[in-house]
């Protein structure tokens, strides 16, 4: 992918957002309260809620962007 594609592809906080979520589903979220590896999508928190215990995982979480408040489109320009 060059970087035109690049561009016209991830040209949106959502859509970077998005296809983040759609990554970290693939590899999977365990929770860190039980460790339970099934969770339910949250949209409207742009988070996982674990449906073991209740614990709420963020989409950053455990991540390189864990504790960055910069915007999913300036960490996937850089």
């Amino acid at each position: 992918m060059n970087i035109f594609t690049f561009t016209a592809h991830f040209d949106s906080e959502q859509s970077c957002r998005a296809h983040f979520k759609e990554a970290r589903d693939k590899n999977g979220v365990e929770c860190k309260n039980c460790g339970h590896n099934e969770h339910f999508w949250i949209k409207s928190r742009w988070s996982y809620e674990c449906k073991a215990c209740r614990s709420r995982t963020s989409l950053r979480s455990g991540t390189i962007m864990q504790g960055s408040n910069l915007p999913f489109l300036v960490w996937y320009k850089t």
